[in-house]
């Protein structure tokens, strides 16, 4: 990061991870530290007192997860909020929506670089340049040097361009495996050394990779594999989705069947009839959730990342 991202010892970086996550640690505080640079730490996210330490501190180096991009839009003071001094965002963690990168491209001139890193190996295993925000929006980007990157099959097999299969990473940066589980250890790391993700990704014949979901996130519905990012993206196209969150719940004749639950951004009037149009007018229908659930919040940890997990507990034969 320190090298790809041109950090230097004037920059001052405001750090809203867990200092246990990679992101908190590596990202960007462990460089700065060592180029003498400026870290403020804090002990959790508030949307309106980042907006306001960006100004006041004169922060130029900023990173989040999406669903933190989506929450500092919604804070009081977004609209006069001075984030000038910034030099560039970083977002990882999770596809950021293209809607969600313009608006803070055309109201605060923001520039986005996009990556993809993980406790397990590193914290910067790819990086897509800001200049391809847009035009390859959804992309993690290419990996980065030390890393080598494949796409494999259930069989192990490698895949070729635009073929859906898991992601698998091998480099200098790779952890030894799981403290005191060995069992996770070997699971995760196959006998050629290649650490296998859990993330279903793709990559085309530019060798731009992109992930498609999480491989326990995936559900399979009348045979069909659905991957519910796919369905995340169509609905952040919508106007009046602030937030949402796409889950597989059982079901006694598809097997599974797609849950919605959306929270709309403040004072929308949209309906779920409407949301559900807008997915099918831009999913194949065994995509299209079963139902939609309106909710005033997701459940988020403390990294950002929204908890489908207490999702699909809270909804199970519902």
């Amino acid at each position: 990061n320190t090298v790809i991202h041109y950090l230097h010892h004037d920059d001052v970086y405001l750090n809203v991870f867990p200092l246990f996550h990679t992101g908190g640690l590596f990202v960007y505080t462990l460089p700065q530290i060592i180029l003498g640079g400026t870290v403020i730490l804090l002990r959790q996210f508030d949307p309106a007192q980042v907006l306001d330490l960006i100004a006041r501190e004169q922060v130029t180096v900023f990173a989040g997860v999406p669903t933190m991009y989506q929450l500092l839009t919604q804070a009081a003071n977004w609209e006069t909020a001075v984030l000038t001094s910034l030099r560039f965002c970083t977002s990882g963690g999770a596809p950021l929506p293209v809607p969600l990168v313009e608006k803070y491209t055309r109201e605060k001139q923001i520039k986005f670089k996009q990556g993809f890193g993980m406790t397990e190996f590193g914290p910067g295993i790819f990086a897509l340049a800001a200049d391809d925000a847009i035009r390859k929006a959804g992309s993690i980007g290419r990996p980065n040097f030390f890393v080598d990157a494949r796409i494999v099959n259930d069989n192990n097999q490698p895949l070729g361009p635009n073929e859906i299969g898991e992601l698998v990473l091998k480099g200098p940066s790779a952890s030894s495996g799981y403290f005191n589980n060995p069992e996770a250890s070997a699971e995760a790391i196959d006998a050629e050394g290649w650490f296998h993700t859990g993330d279903l990704a793709v990559y085309d014949e530019a060798w731009y990779f992109t992930i498609k979901d999480r491989k326990k996130d995936m559900y399979i519905s009348g045979g069909e594999n659905v991957y519910p990012a796919e369905i995340e993206k169509v609905l952040y196209g919508h106007p009046d989705v602030q937030m949402c969150a796409v889950l597989g719940l059982p079901d006694p004749k598809w097997g599974e069947v797609g849950l919605a639950c959306v929270v709309l951004k403040p004072g929308s009037t949209c309906t779920a009839e409407e949301l559900m149009q807008q997915m099918r007018d831009n999913l194949a229908p065994y995509k299209v959730p079963r139902r939609i659930e309106i909710l005033a919040e997701l459940p988020i940890s403390g990294a950002g990342k929204i908890l489908k997990r207490e999702l699909q507990v809270r909804f199970a034969g519902t």
